[in-house]
């Protein structure tokens, strides 16, 4: 009589479980890889969101300081450029209303009405993001 010893797994059975396990494995792995690149993406449109404010409102000041283009750096990872071209400008305006006498204010200035084209940029965490934007600034000169 023979006994066979029964006590494993074959060779066919080792490389089945081997090759699920790997293609599961590699499965898990790209949807991790998918979700990093989405949340860095994510990230680079929120911080391009959260600077426009402040880099909309530093345009602002710097047309007031009649200058008609710009660039800088706004955190570590945003930077910018501007330039405007005037639109429509005025004739010289002779007097302005005063808020907080309630009264006018005499003095020459004029109003300009500016395009300002806007390109923000997001460098950092693999992901290089551009966004262009256009708007109308009004600003006045003495």
């Amino acid at each position: 009589m023979i006994f066979l010893n029964n006590k494993g797994f074959i060779l066919a059975e080792v490389l089945i479980s081997a090759l699920i396990l790997f293609a599961v494995l590699s499965l898990g792995t790209l949807a991790y890889r998918s979700s990093i690149r989405i949340v860095n993406r994510f990230t680079a449109i929120a911080g391009l969101s959260d600077a426009l404010p402040e880099i909309t409102s530093i345009v602002k000041r710097d047309l007031m300081a009649h200058r008609l283009k710009g660039q800088g750096r706004q955190g570590k990872n945003i930077t910018y450029q501007w330039f405007a071209k005037v639109v429509k400008s005025s004739r010289d305006i002779i007097s302005s209303y005063n808020e907080a006498t309630g009264g006018l204010e005499y003095g020459r200035f004029k109003l300009k009405l500016n395009e300002i084209h806007l390109t923000v940029s997001y460098h950092g965490a693999g992901i290089n993001r551009k966004e262009q934007y256009k708007y109308n600034e009004l600003s006045w000169m003495r």
